[in-house]
């Protein structure tokens, strides 16, 4: 990914904040965390500034006096060559410098947004959970005005109680955490609209599995990155060692005053080469050379440690999603068992009631680490800040286009 597509969206979506809150713009709301910035501003330094070499590498006047007075005899303009070898090598280090921080800045956006994404995940499965146990106390209420009026079984009438108590107390919690994540959300994204769900659908658990299929192959982030540092890393040391080499001669003009009568007579000059014979800088190099074939095992590492990991989420995903099906399927049953019961069967009811909860909110939680493994694994291949850039918790994939 090129970093300055993802500035443009992040800078472009800025300009949108102040409206209806909107889930495409707190993905691409501006970064506020200090790598990020650190990272936009070497960019925009390296775009306004040259970092190209000088032809030569000093430019010296000299002057000569036969005795200690205040008029030379002799002057001398000497010309410095820098080797051309490293104006080359520093010409491809500065470009590959350049493409090192738009690697490490996608591979933080990718962090980031990826941090965004858990958020709203949380929020949204918050929210249902709150709408689950308002349709709990509800059932649960009605069916305890029915004991009462019923005056039937007094253990029966406080273990509902009981229920409502506890889902009331856990409503309570979970209104609490929504407030404090809300919060936080509401810091990164600059303005105080509620965060509605009501016209959103979220990605269903199929959708998650095709995605999955075709947008997880490939290198991680962590792995481009970790090869682009080694590439960098190897040209800093061929522009070391071209440096090493720096001083490659000398072209000197003289004009001697006292030296013959023409003025061919008094002009001279000199052209000097630095042979490559001893190079003081030999040791430190071959430091440099261990450390870099060290870093290619460390890369060889970081590669089989992000392979292990896409196998461990893939098959994480794959339990979470027999796990979701099997509990559906069950749900399903026992649902259409209770459309079938009637207050009649007060006691079998309650019963019912307290066990499609118990399997509406597993679902529900199964359904949270579902997402969240996908978050996990598009994260993982670096598919988060790339383009194209779309909602990917949305059941359509909408795209995330800033207003203007």
């Amino acid at each position: 990914m090129k970093a300055s597509s993802f500035i443009l969206l992040i800078l472009v979506s800025s300009q949108s904040l102040l409206g209806q809150f909107t889930i495409a713009d707190y993905l691409s709301a501006p970064f506020q965390e200090a790598e990020i910035i650190g990272l936009t501003k070497q960019l925009e330094y390296i775009d306004s500034e040259s970092f190209k070499s000088p032809l030569f590498r000093e430019l010296e006047v000299r002057l000569r006096s036969n005795d200690f007075n205040a008029s030379p005899e002799d002057f001398r303009l000497r010309l410095g060559f820098l080797n051309p070898i490293e104006q080359r090598r520093n010409k491809s280090y500065n470009d590959l410098h350049t493409e090192y921080l738009q690697t490490k800045y996608g591979f933080e956006a990718n962090l980031l947004i990826a941090n965004r994404y858990k958020q709203l995940i949380r929020h949204y499965y918050l929210v249902e959970n709150i709408k689950l146990l308002n349709s709990e106390i509800k059932q649960l209420s009605i069916a305890h005005n029915q004991l009462q009026l019923e005056r039937l079984s007094i253990k029966e009438l406080i273990s509902t109680d009981e229920s409502i108590l506890k889902k009331e107390l856990k409503r309570k919690d979970i209104t609490t955490e929504l407030e404090i994540l809300e919060h936080l959300i509401y810091s990164i994204h600059n303005i105080k609209d509620s965060i509605v769900w009501d016209n959103f659908q979220m990605i269903s658990i199929a959708r998650i599995t095709d995605i999955i299929l075709k947008d997880t192959i490939g290198n991680s982030k962590e792995f481009e990155l970790a090869l682009q540092e080694l590439k960098l890393d190897e040209e800093a040391y061929k522009l070391n060692k071209a440096e090493s080499w720096s001083n490659v001669g000398f072209l000197q003009a003289e004009y001697d005053i006292d030296r013959g009568k023409d003025i061919n007579d008094h002009l001279g000059f000199q052209l000097g080469i630095s042979l490559p014979v001893f190079n003081v800088d030999k040791p430190k190099l071959q430091r440099e050379k261990l450390d870099l074939l060290q870093d290619e095992y460390d890369l060889q590492g970081i590669k089989d440690e992000t392979e292990l990991d896409r196998y461990y989420l893939l098959r994480k995903l794959s339990e979470q999603v027999w796990s979701y099906e099997l509990v559906s399927e069950k749900l399903f049953d026992f649902e259409e068992l209770g459309n079938k019961l009637t207050y009649d069967e007060l006691e079998d009811y309650l019963t019912l009631i307290g066990y499609v909860s118990y399997l509406r909110g597993l679902k529900n939680e199964i359904s949270l680490e579902c997402v969240n493994t996908y978050i996990d694994l598009l994260t993982l291949s670096g598919k988060l800040s790339s383009s194209p850039f779309i909602v990917y918790i949305s059941d359509d994939l909408s795209p995330i286009i800033p207003n203007n």
